[in-house]
């Protein structure tokens, strides 16, 4: 087949050609880089907790009451959650994972790093019980849980409770490695910041994601300070495990009982974790489907294009072909003119698009701070157009290697 003879066809009626190339170029950087977007959303959606979600289940509660003796409350209920038969384990805590409340504080092996500018490791602290550990699923794989006489009554207010700081703390593996990479942390001191308390580390938790987060935040929701301290009230958060298969049993039982074993209190709120997980991972999911149809929609957009530039083509070059057939061109070469055609329009499309997306994937890796994207997207993408292309042009270049001769000559 003769390349230049094509290539000269197309640089004589160039501007169909640049249009469809350029749209080429820019459907491929949109697709590769919303196509590695997506893919990190999903991922973000999509990592493990540590927590046992299907089985637990919280409740938020509030005070109607200026006598309500908050600390009395706690214990009672606590002792009440803890005595149902279908319970595991259940807990007060300060902040419920996984709905996007975050308390944090930075850590530190020694006071040195914490008088550093910057210094120290940022984590998230959580407040509770003995009973905290279990009544999230969490996995004890160094140390041992808190004793009962480890215990922090509830203080005044939040303030209050960060100066009345444990004796004794359980952290995540994540931030027993960042404090002490060299060594085991279990009975190491831990020196909190901005409250100038230390503590020691009893404990160690094999694996706890608080927050459902992009990859450049993985280092902070993995380090977590569980601390033995009852928070604050008047309102109370209770986190409750459930044996399996009896969640919503016990949730319907304490929603008719639970507010009335304490006079001047209420129930604000009771969720299953289930759905809470869910609903933080809503506005993600979200996002994540919209991009994928604008991707989908550029690359439908891109193929009319190229199917109706061939189907131009066709129709202005009736003549053209006619004679070629008859003169002794077989269907095969008709049917080849073109797929080489659209070929190389796609091709010179997908060079100057891999350029594009590689530009706009350093830039989006720059302000998001996200991994740069890498090298087989763009080769994925390529392949992709090069296929949907052919694929696009196929039917008007059977109907072109379908006209006969005889009607195309007598278009003269």
């Amino acid at each position: 087949m003769e390349i230049r003879a094509l290539l000269s066809a197309l640089w004589r009626n160039k501007t169909g050609p640049v249009l469809v190339s350029v749209q080429v170029a820019i459907t491929l950087a949109v697709l590769v880089n919303v196509a590695y977007i997506v893919r990190q959303r999903v991922e973000e959606v999509s990592k493990p907790t540590g927590m046992d979600l299907d089985n637990l289940f919280w409740i938020a509660t509030g005070t109607s009451s200026r006598d309500y003796n908050y600390a009395t409350a706690v214990k009672a209920d606590l002792s009440y959650l803890n005595s149902l038969p279908g319970v595991v384990a259940a807990s007060t805590i300060n902040n419920l994972p996984q709905t996007g409340a975050i308390t944090g504080l930075p850590f530190a092996s020694n006071l040195e790093a914490l008088q550093r500018p910057n210094g120290g490791i940022g984590g998230q602290i959580y407040f509770g019980t003995d009973k905290l550990l279990a009544a999230l699923g969490l996995k004890l794989v160094a140390g041992h849980n808190f004793d009962v006489t480890a215990i922090k009554p509830p203080a005044a207010d939040f303030n209050a409770s960060l100066g009345e700081w444990a004796d004794e703390v359980i952290v995540t593996q994540a931030m027993a490695k960042k404090l002490f990479p060299d060594g085991n942390a279990i009975g190491k001191p831990i020196y909190v910041g901005l409250i100038n308390k230390s503590s020691t580390i009893v404990g160690i938790v094999d694996f706890f994601r608080t927050q459902p987060a992009p990859a450049r935040y993985d280092d902070f929701v993995t380090q977590s300070v569980i601390a033995p301290i009852i928070p604050s009230g008047p309102g109370a958060l209770y986190v409750i495990r459930a044996k399996p298969g009896q969640r919503a049993a016990l949730m319907r039982q304490l929603e008719k009982n639970f507010a009335d074993l304490q006079p001047g209190r209420f129930i604000s709120r009771m969720e299953d974790y289930t759905r809470t997980a869910a609903q933080i991972r809503q506005g993600t999911r979200a996002s994540a489907i919209i991009l994928a149809v604008v991707a989908l929609f550029v690359l439908a957009v891109t193929v009319v294009g190229i199917s109706g530039l061939a189907a131009f083509n066709v129709t202005t070059r009736t003549k053209q072909l006619g004679i070629r057939r008859a003169i002794g061109a077989r269907k095969f070469h008709i049917l080849r003119y073109f797929l080489v055609e659209n070929w190389i329009i796609t091709t010179c499309g997908t060079v100057v698009g891999c350029m594009l997306a590689l530009v706009a994937g350093i830039k989006l890796s720059s302000m998001y701070e996200m991994p740069r994207l890498p090298l087989y997207y763009m080769v994925g993408g390529a392949l992709l157009l090069w296929i949907v292309g052919l694929l696009a042009v196929l039917v008007p270049a059977r109907r072109a290697a379908s006209i006969s001769p005889a009607v195309a000559t007598r278009t003269v």
